[in-house]
């Protein structure tokens, strides 16, 4: 793969030795800059010892000899251009420049007989699988100590966000490996339903958040699955209603849906399974009209349940919750809605003197909200707020408040509405959405991790696979 001059951006070329030892040749990177954006790295090597440092003495010497633009000759004419060495012989990495330059002079002769009869260049070749291996090796053991001497530097840690997990507990975990202690991650509710493992999930943010000294900050934030969870459970307590009850509005709602579908058709067959659903849908509609007359149940309430357990699948959080099977009883359950109820739906952050609100779905439609958080840099909980707030903040779409907040100098970031595979950023209207369709079970459902300090975001594979609860 040859390199053309033109492609080089040409007071942007770097060159360093490598501080990686090796048995016959140093090693030295060549860094150039190219015009379309784009960096490369290339790995050359004479023989060990053949060139001096680059503060020594001799080089010095050599300058004054052959003039100060020696290093730059040696190194990257032999490259690049029509009679470079990458045009020659086709090579864009591990190239051998060849070796005697201290002993002998400005010669670098790649073809010098070496003491076993092979040319330098022939006995590169030789051993250059070997020597791949060897330096791809030292290289990320180099890279990994580079990094954990950054982090032990970094006292700060980096912000990052998640939303809209959907019970995926095996994606929660491939996220939570990434975290360091000095990160802070903030979670934006909707970590339930659909998937299998949304209270796994709220077990294990509870637990790290209990054990702080060994895991990341973590914020917690209601999304609109957690909100219809709650509001089930209070009419659970208020209405006495037991699991045996949710299944039957959840059958009813199945029965009558199955019994609709096959009346849409003429045959013989369908019209046996309409009868059959029919009077399936009977037998739970009894159970179902006394619920309302023998508990009070009211429409509303029985609405409620009924989308959230069969629409929005709440159906497996629920029976989690109450079987005792993930939780272990009555006060694990207590301390699971206290945890709940006492997130917060909406919170100012400044991060790298840069104002953010970060919420499930939408800011608030009450201006006088936006302004208290930019003056107190508080945000509002679930108790702080009316129905109406936060039913608007946790479930509605495509609204102009976004373009509000932004007027208060804020920049939303949310989930909730999925985009399959990819985030969206729309910095007119002043927003960041990352639900990119985790649980959602779809060919390019993932799960985004978005960095607030740089703005990158890492891609991760739907898992529902339920593990067991990692020791924190």
């Amino acid at each position: 793969m040859g390199y053309i001059k033109e492609e080089i951006v040409k007071n942007n070329i770097k060159l360093s030795k490598a501080p990686i030892n090796l048995d016959k040749y140093d090693m030295y990177y060549i860094k150039f800059q190219m015009k379309t954006g784009n960096k490369k790295i290339v790995r050359t090597f004479c023989e060990k010892g053949t060139f001096p440092d680059f503060k020594s003495e001799e080089l010095k010497k050599l300058q004054r000899n052959y003039g100060k633009n020696i290093i730059f000759d040696f190194f990257v004419k032999r490259l690049i251009g029509e009679s470079g060495l990458m045009n020659k012989e086709g090579r864009d990495d591990y190239i051998y420049l060849g070796g005697e330059l201290c002993k002998n002079g400005y010669i670098a002769n790649r073809h010098m007989i070496q003491l076993n009869g092979k040319t330098g260049q022939q006995n590169f070749d030789n051993n250059l699988f070997r020597l791949k291996i060897q330096v791809q090796a030292k290289e990320n053991i180099f890279q990994h100590n580079l990094n954990s001497n950054t982090k032990d530097k970094d006292s700060k840690g980096k912000t990052y966000v998640i939303g809209d997990i959907h019970g995926m507990y095996g994606s929660y975990m491939d996220i939570m490996k990434k975290m360091t202690k000095k990160d802070h991650l903030i979670i934006l509710g909707d970590v339930i339903d659909r998937g299998t493992g949304g209270i796994q999930i709220i077990q294990d943010i509870m637990k790290r958040k209990q054990n702080k000294q060994s895991n990341p900050e973590i914020t917690f934030m209601l999304g609109n699955h957690e909100m219809q969870f709650l509001e089930t459970i209070v009419t659970m307590i208020k209405r006495r209603l037991h699991k045996e009850d949710l299944i039957t509005i959840m059958n009813r709602k199945n029965t009558r849906a199955q019994a609709g579908y096959y009346s849409l058709y003429n045959d013989a067959n369908s019209k046996r399974e309409q009868e059959r659903w029919k009077k399936e849908f009977d037998k739970y509609d009894v159970d179902y009209q006394k619920l309302i007359t023998d508990k009070g149940l009211t429409k509303s309430e029985l609405d409620n349940i009924d989308i959230w357990l069969n629409s929005n699948r709440g159906n497996t959080t629920i029976f989690d919750y109450l079987k005792g099977g993930r939780v272990s009883g009555v006060q694990e359950q207590k301390e699971i809605f206290k945890f709940l109820y006492n997130s917060y739906v909406v919170l100012p952050q400044n991060i790298n003197g840069k104002d953010y609100l970060f919420v499930h779905a939408m800011p608030p439609k009450d201006s006088k909200m936006i302004i208290n958080m930019k003056q107190t840099r508080k945000g509002y909980k679930l108790a702080d707020l009316t129905a109406e707030q936060y039913e608007f903040m946790l479930q509605e779409r495509e609204n102009s408040t976004y373009e509000q907040a932004k007027k208060y100098g804020f920049t939303t970031i949310c989930g909730h509405t999925p985009e399959l595979g990819t985030i969206v950023r729309d910095d007119n209207k002043g927003f960041i959405r990352i639900d990119s369709g985790c649980g959602h079970k779809q060919k390019n459902s993932k799960l985004a991790l978005f960095c607030v300090d740089d703005g990158s975001v890492e891609y991760y594979d739907e898992k529902e696979t339920t593990h067991k609860p990692q020791e924190l």
